[in-house]
């Protein structure tokens, strides 16, 4: 299958549905190729991927961690082994791998004075989502942004049948479209509850019917998308103990505090309790961990609101209504009420 994904100015064109070796094999590519991409998919696929090319001598790969690698450091690294190729150099970056690289390639082929083009392989639906989204950004660990460009690659090549085999992932993709149907679209969201009701269904029932769908929320609101939680979500590693959750926990937190605040600073009708049952059937951490401050959390997320822009406010599922600035006596109640519903399923 082929999209055209346009953002703004920016024309994409989006494959999925084929395999990633028999997308590749339809191509002909004669520049250099230099691929960067995480340990675990160097070891997976190169060995695929180089026969497919006729001149493997001109491929290189730049391997980074199986963990976050949009930072200072992985660029400054990037940039010294780059600087064996000649400036005039004609090529082509492939970013392939996991959320960073999308981030790691998209801001490095903007900026580098080679010349060269943008493709992106994502694994996963959060790496996709991350390729469709057009900001690249470069961290500060663990979660600072300090650069930051625009950039969209000529091709998105996704291969579902790479995401598909990690179930422990799966659960993390899972909230790109738990997020998509909040924004939206209320059907979408009401077919996922549908379709994928407890951890059983979720990890053995396949995501690629959602694909296009997917494609076609981002193209609409990829930065709602991409910014949704993210003040709650930031909040954690600012709090002391907030290093006990891993980042996609803290993702997950940070998606479900601003939407319960939503519904405190601005209600609709939602069945919320039903909500975080199906969350917990689902096999998600909705349970506060103790060894976290909540006042402290809270305290963080006040001072991140002051200083940062308005947050996504909705009128209803899949409707924006704007954008406002959490207060304190908004976040007290959200933290009341997060913790009555949890303390409610828990049976405390």
């Amino acid at each position: 299958m082929e999209l055209d994904y346009q953002v703004e100015e920016a024309l994409t064109k989006v494959f999925y549905g084929e395999t990633l070796v028999s997308q590749l094999r339809a191509l002909s590519i004669d520049q250099p190729i230099l691929f960067l991409t995480n340990q675990r998919y160097y070891d997976l696929f190169a060995d695929k991927i180089n026969p497919l090319f006729a001149n493997q001598a001109n491929n290189d790969w730049y391997i980074c961690a199986n963990t976050q690698c949009n930072h200072l450091t992985e660029l400054k690294n990037l940039l010294d082994f780059t600087k064996r190729y000649p400036e005039n150099q004609s090529m082509f970056v492939i970013g392939f791998g996991n959320e960073g690289i999308m981030d790691l390639a998209g801001f490095f082929q903007k900026h580098t004075i080679l010349d060269s083009s943008l493709w992106l392989i994502p694994v996963s639906i959060r790496s996709l989502s991350r390729a469709l989204t057009p900001q690249r950004m470069i961290l500060q660990l663990p979660n600072r942004v300090v650069l930051q460009t625009i950039n969209m690659p000529e091709r998105i090549v996704y291969d579902q049948t790479i995401s598909e085999r990690q179930v422990d992932g799966k659960q993390i993709d899972f909230l790109t479209f738990i997020c998509c149907g909040m924004i939206c679209d209320h059907r979408f969201l009401q077919n996922l509850y549908k379709n994928y009701p407890n951890k059983k269904q979720l990890t053995t029932r396949p995501f690629a019917g959602m694909i296009e769908e997917v494609i076609y929320f981002y193209q609409l609101e990829a930065e709602n998308l991409s910014n949704y939680g993210k003040l709650f979500e930031q909040a954690f590693y600012l709090t002391e103990n907030g290093h006990l959750l891993s980042a996609s926990m803290k993702k997950f937190l940070g998606m479900m505090f601003h939407f319960v605040w939503n519904l405190q600073a601005y209600p609709f009708d939602f069945q919320l309790k039903n909500f975080f049952v199906w969350l917990d059937l689902l096999g998600y951490p909705i349970q506060w961990l103790e060894q976290i401050s909540k006042m402290e959390y809270l305290e963080k997320v006040l001072f991140l609101a002051e200083k940062s822009k308005k947050i996504l406010v909705l009128e209803k599922i899949g409707i924006i209504d704007g954008y406002q600035r959490p207060n304190e006596k908004e976040l007290l109640r959200t933290m009341t009420v997060f913790q009555q519903i949890v303390s409610e399923i828990r049976g405390n």
